[in-house]
């Protein structure tokens, strides 16, 4: 008979027991009991809703990455600020001591997890309407407008921009069988980081980004009121690029593309777009889906190979082509 090892083996994600979780929230925060966990899904990260007595809550737990365990204090530290604006996003809640977030640790190492205020209501992809996507899209803009207040004239990194090439290596691997995709993603990787980087010299502002806007990261609640949620991936980008994140996730859920109209117009009430903005708009719509793709590549060891929901590797490779070739960025 052959024996199994002692060691632990690798582990690229666990999920950590909802019991667990509920348990250590009702012992680290003010919340009244009883409390009951749920995981909700299980996927880049992981959230769990918590039942408490009156009141319904979220917990994140991110997935160990590439990043500090540490840089949740970020999109922590700007939700917080964004609260008190009064602005509508889902907040962390800090515990007893005052923290706002936590770490476990896991198999794969240790884990930031947080408790967030519950967004009310439904996701506006399942009650579109083209005047809730113009509020939308104005809130958008203010939140943009927030950031620049919060930041206060600090140093705004670049480095966020062209991080989908920090993944190549992983998406040349997720590609292995698409002879097609290998020959044209490390040109397009390569000619699109030159060609974001480049519009530091024109009129196409910076700041904090959601980074991941789309119709489900907002909950409308029956009386009209917004709350933005998922935040994880918040840091320095193109505002334009922010926009077209949005827009093209109105795309990717197959929604008429009069709801992302209506967002921009909403958002261009608040802020208005510059006309180097306006220009470059075809390159932030293929700026978005090389990220998802690459990111989606290396994310692959810890929630799977399987295409994503809605659109699989052709639709988002013919895409890419698509927009690459009249920018001048294919081989």
């Amino acid at each position: 008979m052959t024996s199994i090892p002692s060691a632990v083996v690798p582990v690229s994600h666990s999920v950590i027991d909802p019991a667990f979780i509920g348990s250590e929230v009702a012992r680290r925060y003010a919340i009244a009991g009883p409390v009951r966990s749920f995981l909700l899904y299980r996927g880049i990260n992981d959230v769990y809703m918590i039942q408490a007595q009156d009141r319904r809550y979220a917990v994140r737990v991110w997935r160990k990455t590439w990043r500090e365990v540490d840089a949740v204090a970020f999109e922590l530290e700007f939700l917080e600020f964004l609260r008190s604006r009064g602005f509508p996003a889902s907040a962390g809640i800090r515990d007893r001591d005052g923290h706002a977030y936590f770490k476990l640790e896991s198999p794969e190492g240790p884990r930031a997890v947080a408790l967030y205020e519950w967004a009310p209501g439904r996701k506006f992809g399942d009650c579109l309407s083209e005047p809730m996507a113009e509020k939308i899209g104005a809130a958008f803009a203010r939140m943009h407008l927030l950031g620049l207040e919060w930041n206060a004239g600090r140093e705004l990194p670049m480095d966020a921009i062209t991080e989908f090439s920090i993944n190549m290596p992983a998406l040349l691997e997720f590609c292995y069988d698409r002879p097609d995709d290998l020959r044209v993603y490390p040109v397009v990787a390569e000619r699109l980081a030159a060609a974001l980087l480049a519009l530091r010299d024109e009129d196409v502002p910076l700041g904090i980004c959601h980074r991941d806007f789309h119709p489900s990261n907002v909950h409308v609640a029956d009386d009209g009121r917004l709350m933005l949620l998922d935040f994880d991936g918040v840091g320095v980008d193109y505002f334009m690029q922010d926009v077209q994140n949005y827009v093209w996730g109105n795309l990717f859920y197959g929604f008429d593309a009069r709801y992302g109209d209506a967002f921009e117009r909403g958002y261009a009430s608040v802020r208005r777009f510059t006309a180097d903005e306006l220009r470059h708009r075809e390159l932030f719509l293929l700026g978005k889906t090389f990220r998802l793709v690459a990111g989606m590549a290396h994310s692959s060891s810890s929630v799977g190979r399987g295409t994503l929901r809605f659109r699989n590797m052709d639709w988002l490779g013919g895409y890419i082509r698509d927009r690459a070739g009249p920018l001048g960025l294919l081989p």
